[in-house]
């Protein structure tokens, strides 16, 4: 009778840690398939964020800019950027947003002055960055993020597109 219940306890014994090894391994195999879905969900959401704060951004700095054609492209540094120019005590002062190195750039300074392509403040990455009126109320906005996402962005005017070199008469 002895070895009966030495058998029967050695199948117990089996039965049990055959049941904790299956538990053991869909356990680690479980934490795998949600450590890959959840850098899956990362990756996504660092992309769309990229992609939605660009945007968001150039969509409003151009609308804080929306008054009587003060919008413009200007090509005149040898590198495309988008003037958002304003009057502020009789002087001529100009947002510009242009792609530099990888980067969105924004600089904020007077038009008579000529700084260098790198004086402005880095905002995101970008790596391409185009401006174009389609019409003179409908400006393009067409760029690339790091993530090589290429992205169109239409933007309506209240104002129409300044025209060249024109005086911003609004205070």
């Amino acid at each position: 009778m002895p070895e009966k219940e030495n058998g029967r306890h050695m199948i117990d014994l089996l039965f049990v840690l055959s049941l904790f090894c299956v538990f053991a391994v869909s356990s680690v195999v479980l934490i795998l398939f949600g450590a890959d879905i959840y850098n899956k969900t990362v990756s996504s959401m660092n992309d769309n964020y990229a992609s939605r704060t660009s945007v968001a951004y150039i969509t409003e700095k151009i609308r804080q800019s929306d008054i009587y054609e003060s919008v413009r492209i200007d090509d005149s540094l040898g590198y495309e950027r988008l003037l958002m120019a304003r009057n502020i005590n009789g002087m001529e002062y100009a947002t510009s947003l242009y792609e530099h190195n990888g980067y969105l750039y924004e600089l904020f300074a007077r038009t008579d002055i000529e700084l260098p392509i790198d004086a402005g403040q880095q905002v995101i990455a970008l790596t391409a960055l185009d401006f174009e009126f389609v019409s003179d109320n409908l400006l393009k906005v067409s760029f690339c993020d790091e993530a090589q996402k290429e992205t169109e962005l239409y933007i309506h005017l209240h104002c129409k597109k300044a025209s060249e070199n024109a005086p911003i008469m609004i205070d």
